[in-house]
């Protein structure tokens, strides 16, 4: 066999074995459970961990639970969390039976990756289910007040009412500010590994500042910031 012809049949091989795994087609793959790939490779790794050491058997896949396991969207832990530390500290340590919950077995033997590759899944899974939770509740009359105590505690180290947020209560129709409070347009997307991308501290620590935040929002919380939002001049 030539050469380029090598080249190319190989080529063809990588391109059918890297749409089979996005189709949910690779060997071993189970796609009714894990559910399909994601475009996201890092965080496809991150679910196949979680999947892999045993996690999804108690606490779900996306977190809904199974039996007597806690529930991962609620956790105070998993919401105060702070770059895995956390988490992982809890998988090392695992957590002995109690009457109310059934024990949770120590990781004490997964590396430093594999642990945060679990930590990583769990916060993304509990944005997701918080943002179709929320996304899903009827539109209703928000505490103005409220919104502005919480933006002063939460938003106003980064965000002013006279600069990036005046006016966006007219810019957008209701549902759609509700979208950009969840999820700014401006942060949207995943983190790239490009040098440039890597030495832009700002957008990167804006982005873990709102993925932290909507983890953890209420319903109500949300609404009375949008009441507030839309008071804006």
């Amino acid at each position: 066999m030539s050469k380029w012809r090598y080249v190319l049949v190989c080529g063809v091989v990588l391109m059918g074995s890297a749409a089979a795994a996005q189709s949910g087609r690779r060997a071993g793959y189970d796609v009714d459970f894990i559910g399909p790939p994601l475009a996201d490779s890092v965080m496809q790794y991150n679910k196949e961990s979680y999947v892999t050491y045993g996690c999804a058997y108690c606490h779900g896949v996306d977190l809904v639970p199974r039996g007597e396991a806690a529930d991962l969207r609620q956790s105070a832990v998993v919401g105060s969390d702070v770059d895995g530390s956390a988490i992982v500290r809890v998988l090392r340590a695992g957590i002995p039976k109690t009457s109310k919950l059934s024990p949770m077995p120590q990781y004490s033997d997964l590396s430093d990756q594999q642990l945060n590759a679990i930590a990583a899944w769990i916060h993304y899974a509990r944005r997701r289910d918080r943002l179709t939770t929320i996304t899903r509740a009827n539109l209703s009359p928000g505490n103005a007040t409220a919104g502005r105590t919480y933006f002063e505690q939460r938003c106003s180290s980064c965000h002013s009412t006279s600069g990036d947020l005046a006016g966006l209560g007219k810019k957008y129709e209701p549902a759609r500010l509700r979208a950009q409070i969840l999820e700014p347009s401006a942060l949207a997307g995943d983190g790239s590994f490009k040098v440039d991308a890597l030495q832009d501290s700002r957008i990167a620590e804006g982005r873990r500042r709102h993925h932290a935040l909507l983890e953890n929002y209420s319903a109500g919380q949300v609404a009375d910031l949008l009441a507030f939002v839309q008071g804006l001049n």
